[in-house]
């Protein structure tokens, strides 16, 4: 990842993590001449407040304090901030083991109770308008298990997925790219210091409101994680559909000229299972097996290598009337319809391209 050439898009539940997590990342691809567009779910609206602060929150709010303090620490890094609505702060609560959990009062609306696919939703839209090259946020674990950043990195794993970007998430151990923070530490520094109602820096290390001090890292790290399943898994999964395909087109050939039930449920069968892949998956691979298997079983039959009659003839699988032409030409043209239609990376272009023509035409 070349930051002087990358438009990176990164993910954060409330602020200050973008600070705290991302700072020298964020700030070392505006400086190099990139784009750096920061995604925020939350406002931080259940974080605790430093008692200088008070004051300022009492008359504003905890949530107008935290924005306008996410904006500052923006401006000092160089990036653009993407506000993502329709999800509040889940709070927190440490747990004996260690770990980060939400607060046992948790709204309904908090990130920790959100569904991921809206979640996903919801990010998906800021991609299509950013149109990033790249994606950061937390690793698996929410760096220390807080919910709001685990459902933060799961909704970044479906969005990658979707739109076929490359996913860093980070890492406190060397890994795919590092960014160190001498280049950056006057910009960093200022977010930090943006940041006045959750922190202070003294010295080399950051202080929480909590009392907790955690020194300033030296580099950043981070590793790109693999959104698709693993080369092994896809082709189970491609052997998989070839072998439903062949299942529904074997059944479906025996049974097509049952009317009206054969035939219905063969057709059923074989566009549901070539569609429902395309949709599900998006894969045109994996939906091309089971086209292979579903159509390959047709156009064999209809060759007939065994003898049992060329297609159209009386002796022949499918014979030459309307439930055997239904039976041929249903399935393929299903098939060439899935494999035409746009993926998602296909079709976010599309709509960049309309909104890019929009806009030179107004």
């Amino acid at each position: 990842m070349d930051p002087r050439l990358e438009r990176v898009l990164f993910v954060h539940a409330h602020p200050d993590d973008e600070t705290l997590s991302t700072g020298a990342a964020i700030a070392t691809v505006a400086e190099g001449g990139g784009s750096a567009v920061v995604a925020t779910f939350t406002l931080g609206e259940r974080g605790e407040v430093r008692p200088e602060r008070q004051p300022l929150v009492d008359e504003l709010g905890v949530g107008e304090v935290r924005r306008a303090e996410l904006e500052a620490a923006l401006r000092a890094l160089g990036a653009r901030g993407r506000r993502i609505h329709g999800w509040d702060d889940s709070g927190m609560a440490w747990h004996r083991s260690g770990r980060a959990g939400a607060a046992p009062d948790a709204p309904p609306t908090s990130m920790s109770r959100g569904d991921i696919d809206d979640l996903a939703d919801a990010l998906g839209a800021v991609v299509e308008e950013v149109d990033p090259t790249a994606m950061v946020t937390y690793d698996a674990d929410g760096g220390y298990g807080h919910p709001d950043h685990i459902a933060a990195h799961r909704a970044s794993v479906i969005v990658a997925r979707r739109y076929d970007l490359p996913l860093y998430v980070r890492t406190d151990a060397p890994a795919d790219v590092a960014f160190p923070l001498a280049p950056v530490r006057d910009r960093v520094l200022a977010a930090l210091d943006a940041h006045r109602s959750q922190l202070e820096v003294d010295g080399d290390e950051v202080v929480h409101v909590g009392g907790q001090r955690r020194p300033l890292d030296d580099v950043e790290h981070y590793r790109l994680i693999e959104t698709r399943p693993r080369r092994r898994a896809r082709w189970g999964l491609r052997v998989g559909a070839l072998a439903a395909g062949v299942i529904v087109g074997v059944v479906g050939t025996l049974s097509h000229q049952q009317l009206p039930w054969g035939l219905g449920l063969s057709l059923i069968a074989a566009v549901g299972l070539i569609g429902g892949i395309r949709a599900a998956s998006g894969s045109r691979p994996l939906t091309l097996a089971a086209v292979l298997g579903v159509v390959g079983v047709v156009a064999l039959i209809a060759i007939d290598p065994l003898g049992r009659g060329a297609f159209g003839t009386e002796r022949s699988l499918i014979p030459d009337n309307l439930p055997g032409w239904l039976w041929s030409l249903i399935p393929a043209l299903a098939s060439l319809v899935a494999l035409a239609w746009p993926d998602a990376e296909s079709m976010r272009r599309i709509r960049m391209a309309g909104k890019a023509e929009t806009k030179g035409g107004a």
